[in-house]
């Protein structure tokens, strides 16, 4: 008998409508899978952020309803599903129709899961210094640490997990604070991990984003933006060959990201482009009208703004290149920066005293527990170390008067997501604000200092809540009557800011005198094109309420998707020669 003719390799840039254009790529977070057997395409596009699901024999997407602001897709191994990342959150959703379903809502970060054929997700983890999680896919599932980093070495992180299909391995990209371990610049290795020991070992240096194609091949980017392909035996986990190289202008973000999906019958998808997700800082007015507030001052990553009490002077997390998390200080708009930490950790989450002198931060050691420290905003002094806990912090928050420290306990660490509290100089220990069984996070304390804002999970969505402060268990108020995250008062103290499930920033008017009572709320605009976190605030308040400092991707959606179908009769005939 003849053998069957070569299916005809099938090369096109796939034509997608503005109205579904994917989102702008980000340097932390995914964009595209495709289902195993090659008929859909999941990516995340559109004016509202969703999740499209492209069918091959179809001209346009469908929206998966509830999947706004998300990131990160992934298909179950028998396609009927797909999964999605948030901050700390795991969701999937049936293609049969229905509400998204949470399967974790702690631990995890938003880059990179996959759905293994033992019916568990291999996931990111979102604190510093910590391995990938994996949780059974179901509702209510206890999630279980997979991978540990090898700090000896310099690992710092664990992510874009991708699980072979024997279910034997995880393939993932291992980043390094700089090369064999040194401080400095950030460099990445594709390493595989045993299941279900967790045991891993570095297989590819100087790439990242590995995917594993059924042709028995591995999937990669290198640094310099170019797709590879090596022989790769998924029973030895071993290369069993050398690399090639397929094509060059990857897109390909700061945190190893990049758009490249293949399915076990061979259709490849990647994309191609200059961004490597740089953002901006904007400010946008209560009609959502944006302005850029300095196009000469991008970061690879922005995040956490903070603005003085006097509105001049903006802090902020930012990366530059391949460096660690560094928080700068820039007069706005258009004026110096200086970049306040040096130390080679990654440092983030900036406040502001209340004098408008120092700015209060985080900083992740080599042990992964995370101290709260305070400098000068000229770097005219050393820093101060504010408290030192054996947990991981989050969120800093001065009150008004400069007495109280407010912090959270990170919702990855032992407490789940506790709002505690110090005097520094009088306690001796932290006290508890709000402490519940259930994840309370991102305090915020109104100008006078008399109310604390928070948000609680405990109706099973994030919602927001108002209690007295400091005598909390007084008295409790809810703010979002449903979903709702990021808090932020008025310098007023006359409204109350969020951001609302469907992705808009609101405004809620509230009256502190003599008691606590709400009034009208107005979805001010649609913030889902622009940078949020679950836990903590990602944009600041002017000093004049009008206007809000916000974090958006710099490059538009300009990337081209390239789909190549009966790719591994390419890879057939490459190897024939």
């Amino acid at each position: 008998m003849r053998p069957a003719p070569a299916k005809q390799v099938v090369r096109y840039t796939l034509a997608i409508d503005s109205s579904e254009a994917m989102v702008p790529s980000t340097g932390w977070s995914g964009r595209v899978a495709i289902s195993p057997d090659g008929s859909r395409l999941a990516y995340f596009g559109g004016p509202r952020s969703r999740l499209l699901i492209r069918t091959r024999n179809e001209l346009h997407a469908i929206a998966v309803p509830g999947t706004e602001g998300a990131t990160s897709p992934f298909f179950s191994p028998d396609g009927r599903q797909v999964g999605f990342l948030r901050d700390f959150i795991v969701q999937i959703a049936s293609l049969d129709g229905g509400p998204p379903i949470t399967v974790l809502d702690s631990l995890t970060g938003v880059s990179g899961a996959s759905w293994g054929p033992d019916n568990f997700i291999y996931a990111d983890a979102f604190s510093d210094l910590k391995g990938l999680v994996c949780v059974e896919a179901k509702p209510g599932a206890g999630p279980r640490w997979f991978t540990t980093l090898d700090t000896a070495r310099g690992e710092i992180d664990h992510a874009w997990p991708d699980v072979l299909p024997n279910g034997k391995g995880v393939l993932f990209t291992v980043r390094f604070r700089g090369k064999n371990g040194a401080k400095g610049r950030i460099s990445h290795a594709i390493a595989v991990a045993d299941i279900p020991s967790g045991k891993h070992r570095v297989i590819v240096k100087d790439a990242m984003y590995a995917r594993y194609a059924s042709s028995g091949h591995l999937l990669y980017v290198t640094a310099n933006k170019t797709l590879m392909v090596v022989p790769f035996d998924q029973n030895s986990m071993k290369v069993t060959g050398e690399p090639t190289a397929l094509t060059q202008g990857m897109r390909l973000g700061l945190g190893g990201s990049a758009d490249l999906a293949v399915s076990g019958t061979g259709t490849l998808v990647y994309a191609t482009g200059v961004g490597r997700g740089d953002q901006e800082l904007v400010w946008v007015t209560r009609d959502g009208k944006t302005q850029p507030v300095d196009p000469d001052w991008p970061g690879s990553y922005l995040g956490f703004p903070a603005l003085s009490p006097d509105g001049k002077w903006l802090a902020v997390a930012r990366v530059v290149v391949d460096e660690s998390f560094s928080i700068w200080i820039k007069r706005l708009d258009r004026g110096p920066s200086i970049k306040l930490t040096l130390d080679g950790n990654d440092n983030y989450g900036p406040v502001w005293t209340p004098d408008g002198r120092s700015v209060t931060f985080l900083s992740t050691l080599a042990t992964g527990a995370t101290d709260l420290w305070t400098k000068r905003a000229d770097g005219g002094a050393q820093a101060v170390m504010q408290l030192h806990e054996k947990w991981n912090l989050s969120n800093p928050r001065w009150s008004p008067d400069g007495q109280w420290l407010i912090f959270q306990t990170d919702i990855a660490s032992p407490g789940s997501g506790d709002i505690l509290a110090i005097r520094p100089g009088i306690d001796t220990a932290p006290v508890p604000v709000v402490a519940t069984t259930f994840t309370e996070m991102s305090p915020a304390l109104s100008p006078d200092g008399r109310w604390l804002a928070y948000i609680s999970n405990e109706t099973g969505e994030d919602a927001i809540y108002v209690v007295p402060f400091p005598n909390t268990g007084t008295a409790r108020w809810a703010i979002s009557g449903g979903a709702g995250t990021e808090p932020l008062w008025s310098h007023r103290g006359n409204e109350l800011f969020y951001r609302d499930g469907s992705g808009n920033l609101v405004a809620v008017a509230v009256n502190t005198n003599p008691i606590f009572s709400l009034g009208r709320s107005t979805a001010l605009f649609s913030a889902a094109g622009f940078t949020s976190f679950r836990f903590t605030p990602q944009y600041a308040v002017a000093p004049d309420d009008q206007r809000f400092l916000m974090i958006r991707p710099l490059e538009t959606s300009t990337d081209k998707l390239i789909v190549v179908e009966n790719w591994f009769e390419e890879l057939r005939a490459k190897s024939r020669k």
